[in-house]
């Protein structure tokens, strides 16, 4: 379906309300709506690899089901209280995934025999499975309706103008959506013309340090409070019957230890603490607006990151024969952030069926993933513009083999991930919706469609320096070493046809088919690099297609 039209100010959902003086309170009252979702997923050549002994593929169909069952209860105490929750039961659980029951033959001599799970599965007993566990409570939050404003508190859903660093995933196709734990205070001023100008603040803490010492005691060292992570934040929306026009801001702050934060493995195959430690001091800056003129809506977002944040990564040393050293890559306690991120959208829903949608973005890359400044911030994956395209995993970086022994050490791993990085991008979207019910009475709505996008590469998409790769301490790196880069920085283009219908009332469907025709980013196409580098296969990017079916029940 087309995407929702979104209220910019919907950072926390449908939260803003008239506020004035409270109505006599109303009799309890519950509901539960949410839906009731599976999923089939077919997808051939994602890594846009050839499958042969000396390619670089690794593999070729994948195919998959899964469902999804989200309840959203709301108990309404009266007009002022209200509590809120959202459970998702078997999240994204893949069909065959939870525990089974298997089977069992005796044997004189040897005993009990159990056959392995894939031969021996007789049914499905529970437990937890998929990317989320069987039960996944997501939220729970209470909303308190005051005199002067409205307070929501707890772990609540946020979300921001398109979506494209703050997003609920709460849309039709939504897998992922973000959350946070804390409180948000917002009150809103309506004007005699219809305008209203909205004003919130919030303070969420996305990590902490502490423990409930009922429960874990004092024995141990109580951490510093600063080491917590705290962010704090302003919102500032006005609207009017044709226009939006809002801003978001945010600091996060958290002091660190300077100790290590992880450990990771040395050229000697030793597991060592590693991984530096520092404050953060990072800020967010968010604007958005939305014109509406008849049956066109425009609406556009830029996003500004910026200051010092601590990372505290650490990278495994890549064990290449000849090295010396630790080998380990720590990134330092500090690091400076400079991220710029921007959508537009142009909608239209016009009377005689015709819908579309154009989409363009910017997310800013990095050419050095191990660079010292952080400029590269991928959109929320929740925000999405195709089906293939910066949904799914896609292509294949270069394998690197060590030339002496020919082990296969690093590389080999998707160039683009499930999220929007990197990239200058453009898509349409067009759909018209038919009247089938002459031919099919169950049908409420029926649209087909078709959508075309494409994207560039702001910076190299695959960029591998040797010389930092291997990182000696006291040294900077290892010298005469070769840097890997794409054969180019287009990513390609992507087809699909879109089929949406909703039956019963309550019962829609979403087919999408999608062909991908990857560009010069996705080709492996080098001489042999030399030194402690095997030859590196060439392999021309190949035809990536797929298909998603989703069947949902709404309640």
């Amino acid at each position: 379906m087309m995407r929702g039209m979104r209220k910019g100010w919907g950072i926390i959902g449908s939260l803003l309300a008239v506020l004035g003086v409270a109505a006599p309170a109303s009799a309890l009252d519950f509901s539960a709506h949410g839906y009731y979702r599976t999923r089939f997923h077919g997808l051939m050549n994602l890594d846009t690899q050839k499958q042969s002994a000396l390619s670089n593929g690794r593999f070729s169909l994948i195919q998959f089901n899964q469902m999804r069952l989200r309840v959203e209860p709301t108990l309404k105490l009266n007009d002022q209280l209200s509590l809120h929750t959202q459970f998702d039961i078997l999240d994204n659980v893949v069909f065959g995934s939870s525990t089974t029951k298997q089977l069992q033959l005796h044997d004189p001599i040897v005993g009990t025999i159990t056959l392995p799970a894939g031969a021996g599965s007789l049914s499905l007993v529970g437990g937890a499975a998929g990317e989320n566990g069987s039960i996944n409570v997501r939220r729970a939050w209470m909303d308190i309706l005051a005199p002067i404003g409205k307070f929501r508190i707890g772990r609540q859903p946020i979300h921001w103008g398109l979506g494209i660093i703050q997003n609920d995933g709460n849309s039709a196709e939504g897998d992922f959506g973000d959350t946070v734990d804390g409180v948000t205070y917002l009150v809103q001023k309506v004007f005699a013309d219809g305008a209203g100008l909205s004003i919130g603040a919030l303070w969420d803490i996305p990590f902490e340090s502490q423990f409930d010492p009922r429960i874990g005691g004092l024995g141990g060292a109580v951490r510093d409070n600063g080491q917590d992570t705290n962010q704090w934040g302003l919102v500032l929306f006005y609207e009017r019957p044709d226009f939006d026009l809002g801003f978001f801001g945010a600091f996060r702050k958290r002091d660190g230890s300077n100790g290590t934060t992880t450990t990771a493995t040395n050229l000697a195959g030793t597991s060592v603490a590693a991984g530096i430690d520092g404050d953060t001091r990072m800020y967010i800056l968010d604007a958005y607006g939305k014109y509406r003129a008849g049956d066109i809506s425009i609406a556009a977002e830029y996003v500004r990151i910026g200051g010092k944040v601590s990372t505290g990564v650490a990278l495994d040393a890549i064990p290449f024969s000849g090295l010396s050293g630790s080998g380990i890559i720590e990134l330092p306690a500090k690091q400076d952030v400079a991220v710029n991120l921007a959508a537009l959208e142009v909608e239209g829903n016009f009377d005689w069926g015709g819908e579309f949608i154009v989409q363009t973005g910017f997310a800013q890359g990095d050419g050095s993933p191990l660079s010292q400044r952080i400029t590269q911030f991928g959109f929320r994956p929740s925000y999405q513009i195709g089906l293939l395209m910066f949904h799914y995993p896609l292509g294949t970086s270069p394998t690197l083999r060590d030339a002496t022994t020919g082990t296969s050490l690093t590389g080999g791993v998707p160039i683009t991930g499930n999220f929007i990085n990197n990239a200058t991008y453009g898509a349409l979207t067009y759909k018209h919706r038919l009247d089938v019910r002459n031919v099919i009475r169950q049908a409420n709505e029926f649209k087909v469609g078709a959508r075309v996008l494409s994207a560039y590469a702001h910076k190299d998409p695959v960029s591998l320096d040797f010389a930092a790769f291997s990182y000696q301490s006291g040294t900077g790196g290892t010298a005469a070493l070769p840097v890997l880069q794409s054969q180019g920085k287009w990513y390609g283009i992507e087809a699909d046809l879109l089929v949406e219908a909703t039956f019963f009332d309550h019962l829609k469907t979403n087919l999408e088919f999608g062909v991908f025709v990857p560009g010069s980013a996705f080709d492996i196409n080098t001489n042999n690099p030399g030194g402690i580098i095997a030859a590196i296969p060439t392999d021309q990017a190949e035809l990536a297609y797929g298909g998603r079916l989703s069947v949902t029940m709404e309640f």
